[in-house]
């Protein structure tokens, strides 16, 4: 494992506080991540994987109403693309690959349309694809807001979760996600109202998180990672979403991951991640 060291602050993003975790390599080797977390974690959610990988920098916000920024309302995916490149601009970035993991994966995609000219490539991790009748994923909203200890919440994410956990892994997973409170309680990274204001504005005919649309009008070189078990990517909807593509995407599957790879075979999506950013310096 690289070294290097996180830098942690907070910004004033489009009106309202965001808070942004930096990972700077004492030897950066590639183009920086901005990585995007998904709508059941925070930007905690990226701590192994930078430190795994160690040589890339990663710079991980949590989005707005997610962790510890604050809610300035508005759901949409433009507005969420638009707090991302405020902060690239913020951060003084240059060219950069924007990585996504479920729903922000339509984000990732829509900020590589927004300024093509500043990202290089875009990375998806297990996005929802349906393949047939969209379910609700219902029972984040109807789970308990904080638990006692990390114990229970290590079983609600084993209960809950597809995928094949190891014991440290789902442990470490549930720590770099959830927010222990001073009381010694332990709470999801948003408010139950959140979630399910965010999910009822993707289900609504006024949502643009539409994949296939917003895959039809990259034209970055593209890297997938779908969960071999994953229920929010299944196999019947892989090809019908690299279809969608003006050029076909790479993807790798990671056979024995559930919707979190990073967390469950990490060295896998790492090596993978390593290996495309190189291909992408050298084009």
């Amino acid at each position: 494992m690289a070294s290097g060291f996180w830098h942690t602050d907070y910004l004033t993003n489009n009106g309202f506080r965001q808070f942004c975790r930096d990972w700077s390599p004492r030897n950066d080797s590639s183009l920086p991540v901005l990585a995007l977390h998904g709508s059941l974690t925070q930007s905690g959610m990226w701590i192994l994987s930078a430190e795994i990988a160690g040589s890339i920098r990663m710079l991980c916000p949590d989005q707005r109403g997610f962790g510890l920024s604050e809610d300035p309302d508005g759901d949409s995916c433009a507005e969420f693309a638009s707090d991302t490149l405020t902060l690239a601009e913020k951060l003084s970035l240059g060219r950069y690959v924007v990585m996504g993991h479920s729903f922000a994966c339509s984000i990732a995609l829509e900020v590589a349309t927004m300024a093509p000219q500043r990202v290089a490539a875009v990375v998806l991790v297990d996005p929802v694809v349906r393949s047939g009748p969209v379910a609700q994923a219902a029972s984040f909203i109807s789970a308990p807001d904080s638990f006692a200890t990390i114990e229970a919440a290590v079983r609600h994410f084993r209960d809950t979760e597809e995928g094949k956990w190891t014991d440290p892994a789902l442990e470490r997973f549930v720590q770099d996600i959830m927010i222990h409170e001073q009381t010694g309680r332990w709470r999801f990274p948003y408010s139950a109202a959140r979630l399910r204001r965010l999910r009822a504005f993707a289900a609504s005919t006024a949502s643009d998180y539409d994949l296939f649309a917003k895959a039809k009008a990259v034209r970055h070189p593209v890297l997938i990672f779908r969960g071999g078990m994953s229920k929010r990517f299944p196999p019947t909807a892989e090809q019908p979403f690299l279809k969608a593509f003006a050029s076909k995407p790479e993807i790798v599957v990671c056979p024995n991951s559930g919707h979190f790879p990073t967390a469950t075979e990490p060295d896998i999506v790492i090596n993978e991640l390593k290996r495309f950013l190189n291909e992408i310096r050298e084009n």
